[in-house]
């Protein structure tokens, strides 16, 4: 599927890391040197990395032609399969083709870690899409092996803005969502770009070694964006205001309709990706949510109409009126968590206003 959408200071932190690491070491060698599982080592060597990642284009691009489940499952796994899948099954009862794109300029963040670290391991990559190389932004995959000698797939996609953003004009629009004249919404924004990495002398990205507790921002983000329409709140001090945040909130609040019931939900889902270190000492934390959106018309009489042509009305097929529905949609969100306890995390990137319907189901 076609997803939608400085020279860091480390040399001190790596002495550390080995000097910890010889002093917690067996004493079973006599020249003195850890024992070889203590050694951190690069997940993937590069040039299979760029191997990994040429398969990965050519036969997403075949997948996507064909609408291939089988073939698109040689390449991807997890919650990234899952929304493919899902896409080509709106296609194909709608009629209609998957845009086909290939992937250009790749830049790999490829991790270390020891080598008895045990599995699922990770690296990632950031790309541009062909015909779009001069967009400011770029998509990021997170390739995973789940065994030893195991296939390396990729289990999830995400933007990121990675290019500085251009002096605004005076006649750029202002940012916020706007309707256009076939009902649909056009969300402007101006996101935070992607801050720099922080490398090892061997050009390899740090991962966090606090990684698991700052995943919990995956939660709080599910958490905060759980509500009833309007009863959404702006302002949480776990958030940085924002595009993604605030105006996010905003945008759903705008939902309230005294005809309609309607509930947001979300979970983290999928598996738990890496946590990488930023040359600032923050983190970069990527979660995987699931949405369930629940809409019913109020009283006895009351219904629901989804626009014709619309990915829920085709999941629902049989028309486009309802007395409700649920749908089961899934994103991913990319977040800036900062080293200080408490402090606000921002959200630098994430596919929250267009989520991947996965399921949708009704009752007439």
């Amino acid at each position: 599927m076609t997803a939608r959408g400085s020279t860091p200071p480390v040399a001190a932190a790596a002495l550390l890391m080995l000097v910890t690491s010889c002093t917690g070491a067996s004493s079973d060698r006599s020249d003195g040197r850890p024992a070889p599982s203590a050694i951190s080592r690069p997940v993937i060597d590069r040039a299979e990395a760029k191997e990994v990642f040429a398969a990965y284009d050519r036969t997403n691009a075949r997948a996507d032609t064909a609408m291939d489940d089988a073939a698109q499952g040689q390449v991807q796994t997890g919650v990234l399969l899952k929304e493919s899948l899902a896409a080509y099954q709106v296609h194909r009862k709608a009629g209609t083709k998957d845009e086909v794109a290939h992937l250009v300029r790749p830049k790999f963040l490829i991790p270390s870690e020891k080598a008895d670290a045990g599995f699922p391991r990770f690296f990632a990559v950031l790309s541009k899409w062909k015909g779009q190389e001069k967009d400011r932004s770029s998509q990021l995959f997170y390739f995973a092996q789940t065994q030893p000698g195991g296939p390396w797939k990729a289990t999830a996609s995400i933007w990121a803005l990675t290019e500085p953003l251009k002096k605004p004009s005076a006649t750029d629009p202002a940012p916020g969502p706007t309707s256009t004249e076939k009902g649909r919404t056009i969300v402007r924004m101006k996101p935070k770009q992607l801050p720099a990495l922080r490398r090892n002398p061997d050009d390899t990205v740090q991962l966090s070694p606090t990684g698991s507790a700052e995943r919990s921002v995956c939660g709080a983000f599910a958490d905060y964006l759980t509500f009833d329409p309007p009863q959404g709140k702006l302002a949480d001090r776990r958030f940085a205001r924002g595009p993604m945040t605030s105006d996010l909130v905003k945008f759903f609040n705008g939902w309230a309709d005294p005809e309609l019931e309607r509930s947001l939900s979300y979970r983290p889902a999928g598996t738990a990706l890496p946590v990488l270190r930023l040359d600032s000492g923050s983190s970069l934390v990527a979660c995987t949510l699931q949405q369930t959106h629940r809409v019913a018309g109020v009283g006895a009489s009351g219904t629901v109409v989804f626009e014709k042509d619309s990915d829920t009305q085709i999941m629902l097929g049989g028309g486009p009126e309802w007395r409700e529905a649920t749908s089961i949609s899934s994103m991913t969100v990319l977040l800036e968590v900062p080293a200080k306890a408490g402090a606000a995390a921002t959200v630098l990137s994430c596919d929250c206003y267009d989520p991947t319907l996965l399921s949708a189901t009704g009752v007439r």
